[in-house]
């Protein structure tokens, strides 16, 4: 995504300054150009949405392992207190 992200500004930059006189005088090339760089960024953001989703789930994960991990712990904690020696 890092890279994705590089590759579209420096897109960005070129087709802004140098090469922005050929992509004028080129619409096909314009329009083929501005078009990468748009499906680049929308590449970029799907691949931000997925990364939030796959964190949160994991997240999820987590606390529910932990959790029963807890509640595991408090039962075996409370069957030694009903046992006296």
């Amino acid at each position: 995504m890092f890279y994705d992200m590089l590759i579209v500004l420096g897109m960005m930059f070129l087709g802004s300054t140098f090469l922005w006189p050929w992509l004028r005088a080129h619409p096909l090339a314009f329009l083929g150009f501005w078009g990468i760089c748009g499906w680049l960024t929308i590449l970029a953001a799907l691949m931000a949405v997925y990364d939030l989703a796959k964190v949160r789930m994991e997240a999820r994960q987590l606390e529910r392992r932990l959790r029963e991990e807890y509640l595991q712990g408090k039962d075996s904690d409370s069957s030694h207190d009903s046992h006296p020696t």
